[in-house]
């Protein structure tokens, strides 16, 4: 029989950081839906406004790639994986 060795302790502030990034990103994404949505009715491309619509949906798709890459550096920390 294989004794498998503790978990290690891992870190509540990354695993909040991660979970507040992947939250806001749900909000900031769906806000830029929302605009992207405004701006097409309204004025179609090459609009301002289709331009700040791209650039919200840009920062949600960051806080969710930095979401997703802080729990998984957390998750590899707590459970010891190693490559």
């Amino acid at each position: 029989m294989t004794a498998h060795p503790p978990p290690h302790k891992g870190s509540p502030i990354r695993y909040v950081a991660g979970m507040v990034c992947l939250l806001s990103a749900l909000v900031v994404l769906a806000g830029g839906f929302a605009q992207m949505v405004i701006a097409l009715e309204t004025g179609g491309y090459g609009t301002s406004r289709i331009t700040y619509a791209l650039v919200v949906l840009g920062a949600g798709g960051g806080l969710l790639a930095t979401g997703i890459a802080v729990l998984i550096w957390e998750y590899s920390v707590r459970y010891g994986v190693r490559h």
